[in-house]
């Protein structure tokens, strides 16, 4: 079993406010798997967690965003409009993520026939997109700016997000026409030659994507594009990002993935990047930083005025960037730093922070941010934190299920349903059950050399378990699993090649390859009788 993430999770906390949640009676514990008893009662309450969360996703899909596909237009009408700014970027990959996870045909269906829409309707320079005007019936002329903008953040936010998940698919084309296209057109010129936007918004988002493309393709040009972007902040070794929140802190986190794919592309550009980079991150700690090591939403008074020592809710999108400078370097610089502000997550003062008001989306970024560091370093103290503002703040899991609220499909609302997705994947160990239904309860932990898996549902149930496989290899060619925003983090992967040995209740172990595990391990299950199944690399 492959626990490149899951090495450290021996023991995995959680959070007192789901303990209601857990059942009152232990699993019974077979012979044969009597040593795992700890990570099966682990992977019960995880269960619970997830069983909820994936059944509330379920609702959220058919009963609220499928019925938001035009029936006209065949776009995605999430927030009345759309564009490619907000719709296309924040609404859209959310929509495939929820239907990747619990509705395969709805993902392969009408949620696919979106792509094949939006291109047919909105291509507006080459394959660049514009916003598509519902009531004229048109697509729209926008400026050079807004239409690079707008194309980025498509890029960025919605197809890579979809990408990491689906691997070289169509969404994956869409994404390498649009980047091909926003560089053929780029205008801007600088001393390392043109490049499409001088907003670092869009440049960090750039990276993020060139990074990613170059891996995926081999295609030189792409490392060169974002070297250009890297060379034409990094010549000036005093410069650092003011923001520290959205809207900057998408250059933070590219420049710390540029830096990992350097380093084993390119180790005399990694070694000049790395000075530049060490720089900068020890600024933003110095100057950007509480005791606590928790980020500000600026670091010098601009645009937030005096607002601006307000927590960021991009602390943890940032601090993915440091990580990325440790594992490229092979040092721990930062992992110091990041390992205090997670244990400092205890406080009070981080219970259910108001990070942008009362709006889920403050909420569900700083979590999700949270989530991709301790997918890393799992410190107690964070997943507890995660946890418990989770349940109260982006889940809402004091409600029945069935009569329970359902999220909205405006970007703020999706926002809280990806940051659902990527928390509950972390209690299934990126496992999922097909075909789901909302009597359903699946969850997991890690053993030492493999994870331990409990199944229920309240009626008879048949079908597969998929389990992950290394995407960051697989699907986006990286020579490591580097840190990284835009993703659902891998927990326990199987190796396509590798034998694995799977013990289903008190059947006896069968021998199955990680390719088969992958493409669905049949199982049944009897009413509330929860399954163990043990998996184990042979």
């Amino acid at each position: 079993m492959n626990l490149e993430q899951t090495r450290h999770h021996n023991t995995f906390l959680v959070s007192v406010v789901f303990m209601a949640l857990m059942l009152s009676a232990g699993i019974e514990v077979n012979a044969q798997i009597q040593d795992y008893e700890s990570e099966f009662k682990q992977a019960e309450a995880s269960a619970q967690i997830a069983g909820y969360s994936l059944s509330k996703v379920h609702r959220w899909l058919h009963e609220v965003a499928l019925p938001k596909i035009d029936p006209k237009t065949g776009l995605y009408i999430a927030d009345e409009r759309w564009n490619y700014r907000d719709t296309a970027a924040d609404c859209y990959p959310f929509l495939c993520w929820a239907a990747w996870a619990v509705d395969r045909d709805a993902l392969n269906g009408p949620v696919r026939a979106v792509l094949h829409d939006e291109q047919r309707l909105c291509n507006c320079v080459d394959r660049i997109p514009a916003t598509y005007d519902l009531e004229k019936g048109e697509k729209t002329n926008p400026e050079y700016d807004e239409l690079i903008f707008q194309a980025s953040e498509y890029v960025k936010d919605g197809l890579i997000a979809i990408v990491e998940i689906t691997g070289p698919d169509e969404w994956f084309e869409r994404m390498r026409g649009i980047e091909d296209d926003i560089w053929k057109h780029a205008r801007v010129d600088t001393p390392y030659g043109k490049i499409p936007s001088d907003n670092v918004e869009v440049n960090g988002e750039q990276i993020q994507a060139l990074a990613r493309l170059f891996t995926m393709t081999g295609d030189p040009k792409y490392l060169e594009y974002a070297e250009r972007l890297a060379d034409y902040y990094l010549s000036d070794e005093n410069w650092y990002p003011n923001r520290l929140r959205d809207h900057g802190c998408e250059i933070i986190g590219g420049l710390g993935l540029l830096l990992a794919v350097e380093s084993t592309h390119n180790p005399e550009k990694a070694e000049a990047y790395a000075k530049r980079l060490r720089k900068m991150f020890e600024t933003i700690v110095e100057k950007g930083t509480n005791e606590d090591g928790m980020m500000y939403n600026e670091i010098e008074k601009q645009r937030f005025g005096d607002n601006y020592r307000k927590f960021s809710d991009g602390w943890g999108y940032n601090y993915v960037g440091f990580l990325c400078y440790d594992m490229a370097t092979g040092t721990d610089t930062f992992r110091g730093q990041i390992e205090k502000t997670l244990r400092n997550l205890k406080k009070d003062i981080y219970q259910s922070y108001p990070w942008e008001g009362e709006s889920i989306d403050g909420f569900a970024d700083s979590l999700e941010g949270g989530l991709y560091l301790i997918n890393r370093l799992p410190v107690p103290e964070a997943i507890d934190w995660i946890n418990s503002d989770m349940a109260k703040n982006v889940i809402y899991a004091d409600a029945p299920l069935e009569t329970a609220e359902l999220w909205g499909t405006m970007k703020l609302q999706a926002n809280g349903v990806r940051t659902v997705l990527i928390h509950t994947l972390m209690h299934t160990q990126g496992i999922l059950a097909r075909p789901w239904r909302q009597d359903l309860k699946l969850g997991a932990a890690p053993t030492e050399e493999g994870v331990a898996i409990v199944l229920e549902a309240d009626k008879p149930w048949e079908g597969i378990l998929e389990f992950d496989i290394p995407r960051h290899r697989l699907y986006m060619g990286f020579a490591k699993d580097w840190p990284r925003m835009n993703t659902i983090p891998e927990w326990t992967t199987v190796e396509p090649e590798t034998e694995y040995s799977v013990q289903i209740g008190k059947a006896d172990p069968i021998a199955y390859t990680g390719m088969q595990l992958h493409n669905g391990l049949a199982v049944s299950v009897k009413p509330n009788q929860p399954l163990q199944i043990l998996v184990q690399e042979r």
